[in-house]
């Protein structure tokens, strides 16, 4: 058991306390907030608001934040559990924060424990893995940790690791800390930063935070270096509303010249010009060409004199602030702030948006009954009850209304049919989805064109634009369907939403890419030995060809001998794959073993007059790899890689 349930009744059986009772002291506070949310609420059109949108709708994974350190270890189950509570709120995808320099691994030799950092990328690739077995998307925060009250339970100097580093040092260790989280985590996005008048504060780095242009250029830095490292996942940055003043424009024209591919705002204050700040710079955005994401928002709890004076001297919040989210009173403007931000993400189609203060999904507290303590007790307070009340699989009404307004449907994970990876899929290509009811029994589609009813199954997939389609089937039961991405579809999200005998039991979310290649193995793992044949033309104009894999049974495929060169022989190697005919052209195509290049000679579909989304690669095999005995074969498609695969040349 994570926390003894008794700590729900530390306040009082507080754990799903919602007295809506406002207390004279924040009287105007609340009205100043009300009025500000309806204003902006009444600039969204009603057609913008439905439920019916491709945003990835989230929420912050507060128990494997970045800023607690190494008591991430001490609780590792408490990530799990709240991530599980999370998809049981039908979200698309959630928000972990792996800021700098927690995946960097000299900060743990200035540190003084360097066996921490292993123990620290475990925790976060086993979470990922948990995640997208869930069949949810990850979005990671890369920016940098906290100092002070924020982190104090870390076991980490930060401050010192920070004071230690040259600009330059600084910027080499961000890209290690990211690098290290695209090659072993692998999200779906990254959000480089998006507060650095925050990062300037904690860092003391302003000249590489504290001005439109030098802020700009870091991101275009990070940007560069993760892009020539082979870094393919979408990468956003971006500033909060609440830097809304003249100059914070100029902050997101340099982030949107920096070379990300979204833009990522953060909303806490509503006050002043900060909601429509995030209208202005969604605009900018698409003016620019890009969608928004937000990755942190929660309604800041100042009236309209405290922004301008804020206690604790930052209007980006504090602990004085954050204390007040716990009250169960503020549960109805937190509910109508998510459901403006919910029309308002419909509306502009942004890509995610992410609750912060998820705890206040699990448990508030009576103000009554915990307005006496100092704020930092009070956030104590509010930490263990909701740990609790995630133990227990509660939830306040503030939860159960996100899960209403944002149409929470249970997500269930969507792969490549021949890697069986989490991945950008490409249109025409083949994908296998899990769940539980998906069909009422197992049906097999047995001709062309593919179904898209078969069984008592029927699903549709919606893009970016809002296009519908029907999704066409190969193969469905209760557990498992393969099925084909039509063509045609746009880049970007896209919802696929299930029905077995009419009712939907299930939502998939998959990122559609120009490409997503994927090679079939023998073992059906995307491991070791391709399905492919190698064919060799003699000088006498006679054809030969062999497997690339040998064996008899599932699990037991392994490389077969492949024999290359001899006097005018020409052997060729065929692949066979899904999500590589979207190339524009053979050169974006690529394959390397070690340090040979192959000549690509084909890439693209296999035979459409009898198969769907089955596409092949044909490679021609220099006689020099002769005796080379096992290799790793590396095929790249615009730039992407898919899963390496293992040959044996005799």
């Amino acid at each position: 058991m994570r926390r003894t349930l008794a700590l729900i009744f530390l306040a009082g059986s507080c754990a799903l306390a919602q007295d809506t009772t406002v207390p004279a002291a924040y009287q105007t506070t609340y009205t100043d907030l009300q009025t500000h949310l309806n204003a902006f609420a009444s600039t969204i059109p009603s057609q913008g608001s439905g439920q019916n949108s491709n945003v990835l709708w989230s929420g912050e994974l507060l128990a494997a934040n970045a800023n607690g350190g190494l008591s991430l270890l001490k609780d590792p189950a408490g990530a799990s559990l709240e991530l599980k509570l999370l998809h049981d709120l039908g979200q698309r995808s959630v928000v972990v924060n792996i800021a700098f320099p927690i995946l960097d691994q000299d900060f743990y030799a200035f540190n003084g424990n360097p066996g921490d950092y292993q123990r620290i990328l475990g925790f976060y690739t086993d979470l990922a893995n948990q995640i997208h077995k869930l069949g949810l998307k990850m979005v990671v925060e890369s920016a940098v940790m906290f100092t002070g009250t924020f982190s104090a339970s870390s076991g980490f100097d930060v401050k010192g690791y920070y004071d230690s580093l040259s600009d330059s040092q600084f910027i080499a260790g961000r890209v290690k800390n990211i690098l290290t989280v695209a090659q072993q985590i692998q999200p779906d996005f990254i959000n480089l930063n998006s507060e650095p008048d925050t990062d300037a504060k904690l860092t003391k780095k302003t000249s590489l935070y504290g001005s439109a242009s030098a802020c700009g250029n870091l991101v275009q830095q990070l940007v560069t270096q993760l892009h020539n490292a082979g870094v393919t996942i979408p990468l956003g940055a971006g500033v909060p509303t609440w830097l809304n003043d003249g100059g914070a424009s100029d902050y997101v024209s340099a982030v949107l010249n920096a070379g990300v591919d979204y833009l990522d705002v953060h909303v806490y204050p509503v006050n002043s010009n900060c909601l429509p700040a995030l209208t202005t710079y969604t605009d900018m955005a698409a003016q620019a060409g890009k969608q928004t994401a937000i990755s942190e928002a929660w309604l800041l709890k100042e009236s309209d004199a405290e922004f301008q004076n804020p206690p604790g001297g930052s209007n980006a919040g504090g602990v004085i602030q954050y204390s007040r989210d716990a009250f169960s009173f503020w549960a109805p403007l937190d509910q109508s702030f998510l459901g403006d931000l919910k029309n308002f993400g419909s509306w502009k189609k942004l890509i995610y948006i992410s609750p912060f203060w998820t705890r206040y999904f699990w448990a508030y507290l009576d103000y009554d009954k915990v307005s006496g303590l100092q704020p930092q007790q009070i956030l104590d307070m509010a930490t263990q009850t909701s740990n609790a009340a995630i133990t227990a699989g509660q939830m306040t009404s503030t939860a159960m209304n996100y899960k209403t307004d944002t149409g929470g449907l249970l997500q269930v994970p969507v792969v490549s049919a021949a890697d069986y990876l989490t991945k950008p899929q490409a249109p025409d290509s083949m994908v296998t989805i899990f769940g539980s009811n998906l069909a009422s029994g197992t049906a097999v589609a047995n001709s062309l064109p593919l179904p898209t009813t078969l069984g008592t199954t029927t699903a549709t997939i919606q893009d970016n634009s809002g296009k519908q389609e029907p999704v066409p089937f190969f193969f469905v039961s209760p557990t498992q369907i393969n099925a084909a991405i039509p063509p045609g579809l746009s880049k970007g999200v896209a919802i696929i939403t299930i029905s077995n005998q009419g009712a939907v039991v299930g939502e998939a979310n998959v990122i559609v890419n120009s490409v997503g290649p994927s090679l079939f193995t023998a073992n059906q793992n995307g491991q070791g030995a391709p399905i492919g044949v190698v064919v060799t033309v003699h000088p006498d104009g006679s054809r030969s060809s062999e497997n690339t894999y040998q064996g008899n049974s599932l699990g037991s495929y392994t490389p077969a001998p492949i024999s290359v060169g001899g006097s005018g022989n020409q052997s060729v190697l065929v692949l066979y794959g899904t999500g590589i005919r979207g190339v524009a052209s053979l050169a974006n195509v690529t394959a390397t073993i070690g340090d040979v290049n192959l000549s690509v000679l084909y890439a693209g579909p296999c035979d459409p007059t009898h198969f769907v989304a089955f596409d092949q690669v044909n490679l021609s095999l220099p006689n020099s790899l002769a005796g080379a005995g096992q290799v790793t074969l590396t095929l790249k498609v615009n730039g992407v890689a898919a899963e390496p695969v293992t040959l044996d040349f005799q």
